[in-house]
Formats: C-alpha cells, structure tokens, sequence
C-alpha cells in the first residue's frame, strides 16, 4: 500500500533515501584517529562525531491545541488528525510489531500515526535538529540520560505529561521512576519500561580455579588476571571502550558509583576529583588497560567475546540472555550480578538502572497525545512488552483494577523456543533483574543535576575522555582532572574553585 493513498503507513523508517544519506555522512564525518583502538591509538584525542544532518522528515503537523483539558483519551476525531511519534528501537521485530501497534491505534481511535524509528545513537542530535527546524515530534520514547536536559530545553511539555499520568492514573505506576524525572512537582516524562545494566562471568571458569564470585573489585580483577590468556585469545574483561557509545560512560558511571564516587554534591560541586572517583577510574584502567582485548571494544565485542567462550567477564544489558540459552546452554555455566561494590572507604553496593520514557512535546495536541498515550500503557502495552522483554520491565505495574497486573506477568513471556526467562534462569534470576531497578544510583538525578547528565550523554563527555585514556593520552591522574575540567564547563557560572591539579590521596599508615 502507498503511503500517500494510506497516511497510517507514513512509516518514515522506510525513507530509504533520507536514511543512506544520513547514514553516509555520518561514515564520512567519522575520522580515522575515531576507529583506532584504545592502546594502539597515536596520543591524540578522540573526536566526537560530528552531527549528522537529519533526513528531512515526512511531517504531519499536529493540529492546533484548542480542546478540553480534561484530555478525554477515549475522544474520536472527525478530521482524522495525525502524530508523528520517534521510537528508539530499530531492530524488524521492533518495526513489524510496532507498524501492528500503530494500525490498532488508529483503528482504535482515527489518529493516523507518522512513526519513525530512529537508531539510539542518533536520536538526541536528530532531536536539537528537530528543534532548531521546528519540526518536533509529538511523541518520543527515550532514554532517561535525555529526560531532563529535554526539559530544561522546551522539547517536553510537563503540564500535559502530568495530566496524561492522572488521567491513567499516577498510582499504577512505579513511583521511582517518575520520581526520578520530577522536577518542581511536575513529571518531565511518563516512564514505560526499563532493565538493570548485568555484569556476567564465567560461573563455570570461577568454580574451577575456585574463584570468589566478582562482584567487587577485588573479585572482578582477581578473575580477570587469572583468565587472561592472550596466548589462548582469552581475555579477563570485555566491556565498551568505543568513545561515540554511551555504554562506555555507562560501564565507567557504575564501576564508580560502586565506590562511593558521585558527580555532584547538593551544593552544586563537581566531586570527580575525590578520592573515591580517582580510585575508581585507577581500578577501571587497570582492569581494561591490562586484561581487556586490545582494539576498541563495543558492546557486539562484548557479546561476541563471551558468546564464543574468549572472555571471563562482560557488562551488556539482559537482551543477551536468550542468546546465552541458544549457545551450547550457555545460560547454565554463567553468573548474573546487577550489583557491584568498591573497595574503597565509601564503597557501597550499587546498581544501574536504565529507564525509558514517553515524552510528549509541545508540538503534540493534547487530546491526540493523551490518547495515544492512554493506548501504549492500556491496549498496546502488552504487545510492547512482549517484543525482548527480557530487558523491558514495565514501569506501570497494573491497571486500577489489578495494581500488579503488568509486572506480576513479566519473566513469564516466551523468548527462546517457547520458554520464558523464569523457565530458563528462576525465579530468583527473575527477582533480580525486575526488583530495584528504580532505586538506582545513577549520578546527578537525586542531586537535581538531570539536566548536567543529559548534556554529559549527549556529548559523550566522559566517554571521549576515558578512550583518550585508554589511546595513552592522558595518565589517570590527568584523566581525572580532564573530566572533571569537562564537567564542570557544561554548568554555567560555577561558583566552586577549581584544583589545577588533584589532590594526592594520603599515603596510608600503619594505624590505617
């Protein structure tokens, strides 16, 4: 069927022309010194890429907001009004079941959907392109490293997101997520659904060399030295290093936050510099320089390394699990942590929780977006979750009616040959991976700092930092004043004195 004879299928994903020439330009904007490897780079630093023109949109304008603000969801549309909702899933599950969902709705509720499914990596610089060009969506689903900086930008409208949430219904949702993203009483964004960051080792490999399970520093260096192999092509540790991946500053935000290592303070002071900080970046060095692969690593090494039996310990997100039960029953000789420790003073367990919000934008009519949204977490909600649940635990936990209705259910859909993930790993594996993932310490959002972590994601601050380290650069020592010096030129007027250099951590003592 063509688009234009049917605007329910303005899938703009399938505007091929758009997307090989984004796709080019950002091939060619990557520089050669961006390929090199962490180890086998020459001392220089790693650039960013550089921002892709955005594929000119197939946009439907949103009509003008002039209705009730009751945000009635269940209202129909004599004229037939159309959205323009982003995803940010690209996988051909993601597209057929989604193109499923967006025909429901419209059949549901006579709005036409202009659904455009775009890569994670692009989507906050096709967002400031949507800005500058006032062609935002109505609706995006985003991660939460976005929610707040989005915010603070005008890209999200928080009066019609908290109507929305009352008119489904606050109290069916996790309340930490939305927390998380409050900002003077108002939700920035409604939360959907979410996974915990895991760490997985060789439980197999660890029971033989009579190992301690890695889930501080000590274990996870201790089994990584003695797995290391590079005679064997056998390394300790694979995890992220690429400087364009978020996951690579993701990887770094736990290992820190693990040691007690915090961003900002309340007052407003960048802690990065603290001896919890300098301890944790010294111990991720070592980990990496020393018993990781040499070459940048993305989160496909990680998976591959561990899939094919190279690797003792990998962080990835819980979309590999059922690859693990497909690989010569992998699953059974594999140990899952959501929770690490330092070793230091302030060290403390810490998880890393990964939410992702539905966001409506002031471009959005309200009543459109109130029933969209009142479809995506009712109706369609299921058929979302359903798609790798394995690392989509639902942020709203019921329905008024049954207040547990959605997350009782998951664990329990199919994802290999039938079986579902309490099946294949327990329930306990299950509990693990559902339970606490809103009482996360990720940094800067209990300090009110969201909008200071948006910008770090966004411009992969702290990811272009830590490969400079790892292309030999920069030493730890100066690594960690680069990073910090970075930080805190993001935040206007900042009022604190900035240490030319870090301050020695002090030399123990035998009384110490």
């Amino acid at each position: 069927m063509n688009w234009k004879q049917d605007p329910r299928h303005l899938h703009l994903v399938a505007a091929r022309s758009g997307v090989l020439t984004l796709m080019l330009l950002f091939l060619v904007a990557c520089s050669a010194q961006d390929l090199m490897p962490p180890r086998l780079a020459p001392p220089a630093p790693a650039a960013r890429v550089a921002t892709p023109e955005a594929a000119e949109p197939l946009y439907l304008a949103a009509p003008t907001a002039t209705v009730d603000p009751a945000l009635r969801s269940e209202a129909k549309f004599e004229s037939s009004p159309a959205i323009e909702v982003w995803i940010n899933e690209t996988s051909p599950e993601h597209d057929a079941m989604l193109h499923s969902m967006m025909d429901d709705f419209t059949e549901q509720s006579g709005i036409n959907v202009a659904l455009r499914l775009v890569s994670p990596m692009l989507l906050p610089d096709l967002m400031h392109t949507a800005v500058l060009s006032n062609t935002l969506p109505d609706v995006v689903l985003h991660p939460i490293e976005y929610t707040m900086a989005w915010r603070e930008e005008g890209v999200l409208d928080t009066q019609t997101t908290a109507a929305i949430i009352e008119e489904i219904g606050s109290d069916t949702f996790n309340p930490g997520a939305i927390d998380l993203v409050t900002f003077n009483g108002q939700p920035s964004a409604i939360p959907s659904d979410g996974f915990q960051q895991i760490w997985l080792y060789r439980s197999d490999w660890l029971a033989e060399q009579g190992l301690d399970t890695p889930d501080n520093y000590d274990g996870m260096l201790t089994m990584a030295e003695t797995m290391f192999d590079p005679d064997n092509i056998t390394s300790g540790l694979v995890i992220p290093t690429e400087s364009n991946l978020i996951n690579t500053h993701r990887a770094f935000e736990h290992l820190a936050t693990a040691n007690g290592c915090r961003l900002i303070d309340d007052k407003g002071e960048v802690r990065l510099l603290d001896a919890a900080c300098r301890d944790a970046l010294d111990f991720y060095f070592s980990i990496v320089n020393q018993y990781s692969p040499p070459g940048v690593q993305t989160d496909t090494s990680a998976h591959n390394a561990f899939l094919d039996d190279r690797t003792s310990i990998i962080m990835t997100s819980p979309s590999i699990l059922p690859d693990l039960a497909n690989t010569n029953r992998l699953d059974q000789n594999t140990g899952i942590l959501t929770t690490l420790t330092g070793n230091g003073p302030e060290a403390t367990p810490a998880n890393f929780g990964n939410i992702t919000y539905l966001g409506i934008t002031p471009a959005a009519d309200p009543v459109a977006a109130a029933a969209f949204a009142s479809y995506w977490f009712n109706e369609g909600y299921p058929t979302w979750l359903e798609v790798e649940s394995e690392r989509k635990v639902p942020m709203r936990l019921g329905t008024s009616e049954d207040p547990s209705l959605f997350i009782d259910a998951w664990g329990t859909s199919p994802v290999v040959d039938g079986q579902s993930l309490s099946e294949l790993y327990g329930q306990d594996i299950v509990d693990l991976l559902r339970d606490g993932l809103t009482e996360t310490e990720r940094w800067g959002f209990e300090q009110g700092q969201g909008v200071l972590v948006g910008q770090l994601y966004e411009n992969l601050t702290l990811s272009v930092v830590l490969q400079e380290m790892l292309s030999g650069y920069f030493n730890t020592t100066k690594t960690i004043q680069e990073a910090a010096n970075r930080v805190i030129e993001l935040i206007p007027n900042y009022q604190f004195t900035v240490e030319p250099t870090p301050t020695p951590a002090p030399t123990p003592t035998a009384e110490t």
